[in-house]
């Protein structure tokens, strides 16, 4: 198995176990050793940026109360109490700024920043952030569904790798595989970013992996809570796995190369 294969990166910190994209669930996903922590970025009305997937608050606050983030400052969103609802001890869990979520990563440890706004101002001020910070080039990654997001990430930070999110659950029978892997090459080709990070599913298969290797992209795989789907992915080669409990996929990958788990992806 190779290195790459044991990256871990932690869906919203530990977010099986604490309120997503907050700083006790970054916290609890180095503990259960994550290689890299993966959190959701939009800006204030105050141009802070800070780390939430949903445009408001409502589900984040146990659907308590909901601000719309763009239009609302960060006093105001810090308010706000995102941990009552999930468990008692995370009573009191606000809303974390990038500023402060990359103070949780340790060294040697890393960042998937997946851009929610798209805004060119948001770019712009993520740029800034990342001069300043203490996390290095290489363990920071830009990931982003939008295209022409992902072509000025490419512009504003030369020396970090950009990934295009894709995600696909049509079943063969609707839309090919074929014409899935062309769609995903294709522009990946135009964008010319470093890579791809893909959900979970079945049009995954040697023959993708090995095509977005031939023109040296990176390739990552989000979504994966699964031992078995783990294992597979594995032995496809994939650099990253993306789950929301790095401890148990970590304790199912060192079952597999202890040879424990067979090396066979489910093809649902």
């Amino acid at each position: 198995m190779t290195k790459s294969a044991n990256m871990i990166v932690a869906h919203r910190g530990a977010s099986y176990a604490a309120p997503e994209n907050t700083i006790p669930s970054f916290n609890l996903a180095f503990k259960e050793n994550a290689d890299f922590i993966e959190g959701d970025f939009r800006l204030t009305n105050d141009n802070e940026i800070v780390c939430i997937h949903d445009a408001d608050t409502k589900r984040v606050s146990g659907n308590n109360i909901k601000l719309n983030v763009r239009t609302s400052s960060l006093a105001e969103l810090k308010e706000l109490d995102l941990g009552s609802w999930k468990e008692e001890i995370y009573k009191g869990t606000t809303i974390p700024t990038l500023r402060e979520v990359l103070h949780t990563i340790p060294e040697g440890k890393g960042i998937y920043i997946e851009i929610k706004d798209y805004r060119k101002i948001f770019i712009q001020k993520l740029s800034e952030i990342l001069k300043t910070s203490h996390i290095p080039p290489d363990k920071i990654r830009i990931i982003s569904f939008d295209k022409d997001t992902i072509r000025s990430a490419k512009e504003y930070f030369s020396d970090i790798k950009s990934y295009w999110l894709f995600e696909s659950f049509f079943p063969f029978t609707v839309i090919p595989k074929y014409f899935i892997h062309k769609k995903i090459i294709r522009t990946l080709t135009a964008l010319k970013c470093d890579g791809v990070d893909l959900n979970a599913a079945t049009y995954i298969d040697h023959k993708l992996v090995k095509s977005l290797r031939e023109k040296r992209l990176d390739v990552c795989v989000y979504g994966v809570d699964e031992e078995d789907e783990a294992v597979g992915l594995i032995s496809l080669g994939v650099d990253s796995l993306t789950t929301d409990s790095p401890l148990k996929l970590r304790s199912g990958i060192e079952k597999y190369s202890e040879g424990e788990i067979p090396g066979v992806r489910s093809q649902k």
